[in-house]
């Protein structure tokens, strides 16, 4: 056995002795989520935990089940999994859901799935990680499907949404619109699924809608759409069922979600914050007064990897867009070749930076989770290229954490939660 100074001999330590790694990062009191189980989610936990008061991880926390067996508000609001909501779909899809109850499937994120989205549960905590107060104002210029809103909102946190597909914008707008319905009105209101399909084949059904006199039927009308929308693009991909049928499935489905998360006893519905969408605005060029904003929370559009053109073909083209013309808008998209497109979405992207930097108030955060796969961009390093452009625009990286991605199919195997300060 090795001697140590002074001839003393090392002391055996037992492993049955050693304290749990949770038990000596948060104490004994504190219990973690059952899905938190990969290093991210354990550094997020720890940063919450140190960044909140014990009454504010009560409230807030994203990734603690309990305090002095108390649990959170999260754990609260998520743990009842409704499993009927997603029955009629496949097995692979129930259990995805039914795993991510805490992280990815609940609330209204849950309606229209929307590939390259980030969980409602990383946005959650890093809203706690960086401070951001109930009744501040949260920017997304790249918003999707607008996760980052809806999470907000939840959270009594105001957000800006800003994305050039108006598809996204009516995305939003629903997931956002249906944490706001008149549950009694949704209950009592007969759902004709005949009537409602031909209601909304006839096209023109934004005006339509519009013109309707009743503001709260106006809501469960576009819920309805994008329902109709959904299963518009799903008809497409199936051959057992027409685009009627897999309707009448969506739609409940919709409805269902929409009543078990307005009908949570933890779920305050005159507490949520306002979530605003610039409809003629975009990441390049954002519709906002300079240092008007208390934090930026973003993902870029992985465009040389995913079409999001072409992937919402079916609904942009419904809704009358000309899906060429929005190709020459959406970063990545633009260039006559690969080389072209590469260069335009670097150039695209510090604009972005730079855009950031002037709606972002002074000693406030700007955070973009980034994915990195340099076979798709002739060996540069997407989040590298990210740090460089935010720099120059007072914008200076101050913490990153590595979130691999899991799966055998994914081209990015890494994703980057990068968080800039503006100095």
């Amino acid at each position: 056995m090795q001697l140590l100074s002074g001839n003393k001999k090392m002391e055996q330590k037992h492993f049955h002795t050693i304290p749990s790694f949770i038990s000596k990062s948060f104490g004994d009191n504190i219990e973690l989520l059952p899905s938190v189980d990969e290093l991210f989610e354990i550094e997020m936990a720890f940063l919450e935990f140190n960044c909140l008061s014990k009454e504010e991880l009560l409230e807030r926390s994203a990734f603690i089940k309990s305090i002095d067996n108390q649990h959170t508000k999260h754990y609260l609001l998520y743990s009842n999994y409704n499993a009927t909501i997603n029955e009629s779909r496949t097995a692979q899809t129930q259990a995805y859901f039914e795993e991510g109850q805490f992280s990815t499937g609940y609330s209204t994120h849950g309606l229209f799935p929307y590939r390259g989205k980030f969980h409602p549960q990383l946005i959650k905590g890093l809203l706690n990680i960086l401070g951001v107060e109930k009744g501040e104002t949260i920017l997304d210029p790249m918003a999707g499907s607008g996760t980052a809103n809806i999470e907000a909102a939840q959270m009594g946190i105001n957000s800006v949404a800003c994305d050039v597909s108006p598809f996204c914008q009516f995305m939003i707008k629903v997931k956002y619109e249906s944490l706001t319905i008149d549950l009694n009105l949704l209950e009592n209101t007969p759902l004709d699924n005949k009537k409602l399909f031909d209601f909304f084949k006839q096209g023109n059904v934004l005006q339509r809608i519009s013109e309707v006199k009743d503001t709260e039927k106006q809501k469960i009308y576009n819920l309805a759409f994008l329902a109709w929308l959904d299963a518009l693009g799903y008809s497409k991909r199936v051959v057992r069922s027409n685009h009627e049928q897999l309707f009448e499935k969506v739609l409940l489905r919709y409805v269902e979600t929409v009543k078990s998360t307005l009908k949570n006893p933890y779920f305050k519905q005159n507490e949520i914050g306002k979530t605003t969408i610039l409809n003629h605005s975009e990441a390049l060029k954002i519709d906002l007064p300079n240092e008007s904003v208390d934090c930026v929370i973003t993902s870029p559009p992985y465009s040389f990897a995913i079409d999001y053109v072409e992937n919402d073909k079916d609904q942009l083209e419904f809704l009358g867009y000309d899906t060429k013309e929005l190709k020459n808008k959406l970063i990545g998209l633009r260039g006559k070749n690969k080389t072209d497109r590469l260069n335009n979405y670097f150039e695209d992207m510090d604009k972005v930076c730079a855009e950031i930097s002037r709606v972002l108030k002074k000693d406030k955060y700007f955070a973009m989770i980034i994915g990195s796969n340099t076979n798709q961009t002739g060996g540069i390093r997407l989040e590298e290229t990210i740090i460089n452009s935010a720099k120059k625009y007072n914008l200076p990286l101050v913490k990153s954490i590595l979130k691999p991605i899991k799966g055998m199919r994914n081209t990015m195997k890494d994703e980057y939660i990068l968080i800039f300060k503006k100095i």
